[in-house]
């Protein structure tokens, strides 16, 4: 059963944007949101526990959200399902002409591309009185539909007291040698595998060729977020994960977790945000997208889920990624407009290859 969040904030008998909110040349558009936010009186979100920080994190941005803007939105928060089965719900609401579940929409690019080619999502204008969303690369797609909320670099995870020295993977050919055989998991599902499979990346011979011996390495399968298995030393690695907040989590909590990036499959993923054409508040939804992009909301999400942009200014994720990028590594974005340029159905029939390769069928 989904947990329900009532958050007001203190404000006078007429609130306007408080004086720590974003001002300035948009001030006129933004107080035109706040105000129909305002009207609205309400925010609903939905989405996983593992997802920005989950029910603690909306609890804070949403606290957060009504204080900046002196607001007193009753903010509702209720744990979902998977980015996928959201998003496919969020589509078949808007083409049967229902209100849409969540106001706000959060996925990866494999999920917003179906929803923006049914025009499913709001354009936004965001740089017209956004001062958090200005800059373009921030943007999924020209049209303002979708929003990079947060960085994520997919990678190696593993157990630092196991593992350690020259041992350490640096490469995904590092992982082939023969200590590692029968000690390294990967995804039942083929995490990252089939973006590597495209021409952009190492194409789909090297990948089903490379996957194979891998296959034959892996001691088993286990799902993203199931590190407590590396931890307890079922395995020693796990390739490829699905980005660095899962292990800095369980590092945070004394778990003996580290993640190494492969420098021959290092990639830049995101997490998105849109608002649906259907929401029931969408300016409530726009202005909680414009205080994620802050450093306040920012820093609020890092803290409930070690995610936030790196594009940013203030960036906790940053430093590592500018390290490794002095070190000569360079980073292949995965972001919407790479699901647009490539094949997304042979995307997919390489997707279940590389799934039954893996589960050794």
């Amino acid at each position: 059963m989904g947990s329900v969040l009532l958050l007001a904030a203190c404000g006078g008998t007429r609130p306007t944007v408080s004086p720590g909110a974003p001002a300035a040349a948009g001030a006129a558009s933004l107080q035109s949101i706040v105000e129909g936010a305002r009207k609205e009186g309400k925010l609903t979100l939905i989405w996983g526990e593992g997802a920005v920080g989950g029910a603690e994190g909306a609890s804070m941005l949403a606290s957060g959200l009504n204080r900046r803007y002196n607001l007193n939105l009753d903010v509702q928060f209720t744990p979902g399902p998977a980015m996928p089965d959201m998003a496919t719900k969020i589509l078949q609401e808007f083409q049967t002409n229902r209100p849409a579940s969540s106001d706000v929409l959060i996925g990866s690019e494999a999920h917003f591309p179906a929803l923006m080619q049914a025009r499913a999502l709001e354009a936004v204008d965001w740089a017209a009185w956004s001062a958090n969303i200005k800059n373009p690369t921030l943007l999924g797609a020209p049209d303002g539909t979708s929003v990079k909320i947060a960085s994520r670099t997919p990678g190696i995870t593993y157990n630092a007291s196991k593992i350690t020295g020259d041992a350490i993977p640096k490469n995904m050919q590092d992982l082939l040698k023969p200590e590692f055989k029968g000690r390294l998991a990967s995804t039942p599902y083929a995490a990252m595998f089939d973006r590597l499979a495209t021409d952009e990346f190492w194409g789909e011979q090297r990948t089903m060729d490379y996957v194979t011996k891998l296959s034959a390495q892996a001691g088993g399968l286990i799902r993203c977020g199931e590190d407590q298995r590396v931890a307890s030393g079922e395995f020693d690695l796990f390739a490829l994960d699905c980005g660095q907040d899962s292990s800095l989590r369980a590092r945070a909590k004394g778990a003996p977790l580290a993640q190494s990036i492969p420098a021959d499959a290092a990639a830049l993923v995101y997490w998105y945000m849109g608002v649906p054409k259907n929401a029931a508040h969408p300016n409530a939804a726009k202005l909680f997208i414009e205080y994620l992009m802050s450093r306040e909301g920012q820093d609020i999400m890092y803290q409930t889920s070690f995610d936030d942009n790196h594009l940013l200014p203030g960036s906790h994720v940053a430093e590592p990624i500018a390290k490794l990028q002095a070190s000569g590594v360079t980073f292949k974005e995965i972001d919407i407009g790479f699901v647009q340029r490539n094949d997304e159905q042979k995307s997919e029939r390489l997707r279940k290859q590389l799934q039954a390769i893996l589960a050794k069928k």
